[in-house]
Order: C-alpha cells, then structure tokens, then sequence
C-alpha cells in the first residue's frame, strides 16, 4: 500500500507539472498566435487589393473578380474580428477566453510548430502556472475517480487522509 500511495502522488505531481508548465507558457503562446494571426490578416488584405485591382484576374470584369474576392473578403473579415477580440481584451485575465472563443485551428497549429517557450517572471504568469497545477491535480483526482473500481475510491480516499 505504501508503494501504490507512493506512485499515486508520483503520478499526480507529474501530471500537476506538466499542466503548471502549459499553464505558464499560455500567455506566450498566445502572443506569438497574434503575430502569427497579424501576418496572415496583412497577407490576406494584400491578396485581396491584388484580385480587385485586377493584377491577379485579368480581362475579368469588375463583378467577376468581386465574386472570386469573396472568400477572400470572409476570411478577413474572420481574421480581423480575432485580432480586433483579443487586441479589445481587458488584460492578461481576460485575453485566454478570447483566444480560446476566436482560435484559428490552422494558424494555432502553425504556432505551435514553431513555438519558443518563454520564462514568465510576472505575477500573472506564476498564477497561470498555479492555475495550470491545480488543474492537473484535479484531473488526475478525476481520472482515478472515473476508473476505480465503484465504492473503491472513497474508500481509498478515507484510507489515505486517516493514515496521515
């Protein structure tokens, strides 16, 4: 019992750790997506001038290239409610529910790929790292609550605080 208690806190602590360090580097993931969301934003105007200007779709008449500038114009329009939503953020605390509510698949991926993780010496970035723990404690507590066996659990769970 004392070697399975042992592994259970081994396991909790680990998963705790690595959700304090996602926690801790969420902020920086974030600006690097709004670098990465800004270019791809300037670059879909810049196609977008090309199409209308008639520099892409010659001899095409003006209604033409409008009616294949139309996705073009969708996508900014998306890309440009995303950065203006997370630009209109309240702070640190606030810019994560946005991010989460406006995420480009395709360009978080991109992000992530090419990634640097940061140190954060700000208040903001340790209570993210705390978040982040606490966070994986609870789901590790979750997770062995979902798979024990039923009644196991709390029976386990008074053992544990009683033999302390």
């Amino acid at each position: 019992m004392w070697l399975l208690r042992k592994l259970d806190a081994l396991a909790g602590t680990l998963i705790a750790a690595t959700f304090g360090l996602a926690g801790s580097q969420l902020l920086e993931f974030i600006q690097q997506y709004r670098q990465r969301l800004g270019g791809h934003l300037a670059e879909a105007q810049i196609a977008l001038r090309a199409m209308l200007d008639n520099t892409v779709f010659q001899g095409l008449d003006v209604a033409a290239r409008q009616a294949l500038a139309a996705p073009q114009s969708d996508r900014i329009a998306k890309l440009a409610a995303a950065n203006r939503a997370m630009a209109d953020a309240a702070g640190d605390w606030d810019l994560p529910f946005r991010f989460f509510w406006r995420i480009d698949p395709a360009i978080a991926m991109a992000t992530l790929k090419s990634f640097q993780p940061a140190l954060p010496l700000t208040l903001v970035g340790l209570a993210y790292t705390v978040a982040g723990m606490v966070l994986g404690w609870m789901l590790w507590e979750l997770l062995k609550a979902l798979f024990a066996p039923p009644g196991r659990y709390r029976r386990a769970q008074a053992g544990l605080s009683g033999s302390r």
